[in-house]
């Protein structure tokens, strides 16, 4: 709950400085080449780790360590699922001020705003996600 928490903070943070404060971040607006490349990036980051991240615990290596082990492995995997997608959250909440409110990174973060609820580590997903 912790990673949840800060990761929302850091993302939160970002957005203020962004939008309400004088913050000129655009450092990176007049740059196309790298703004096409870095789309492209994260688009195919944010494609391939959301559905990780959900899928995560159905994996037989995660399952049978989540039996095995339940509460070590749901902290482990459960701060792996959220650190992906707070990084996914981070990064692309950022590129969006930094390249000029460029719209992809922001689609892209909310995308990954809110897959964010649905991977939260309680027992009782723990226990959902690992039922065969």
């Amino acid at each position: 709950m912790i990673v949840y928490v800060a990761v929302l903070a850091v993302a939160g943070a970002v957005y203020v400085c962004g939008d309400f404060l004088d913050v000129d971040m655009s450092i990176w607006s007049q740059c196309k080449q790298s703004n096409v490349i870095m789309q492209m990036l994260m688009v195919l980051l944010t494609l391939g780790l959301v559905p990780l991240s959900l899928r995560l615990f159905r994996f037989q290596r995660v399952h049978r360590s989540l039996q095995a082990h339940p509460a070590q492995s749901l902290l482990r995997w459960g701060v792996l699922r959220l650190s992906m997608l707070g990084f996914l959250l981070i990064a692309n909440t950022s590129l969006y001020y930094l390249y000029g409110f460029e719209p992809a990174y922001g689609y892209l973060a909310v995308m990954t705003l809110l897959t964010m609820p649905f991977v939260l580590p309680t027992k009782s997903r723990c226990a959902a996600e690992t039922e065969s």
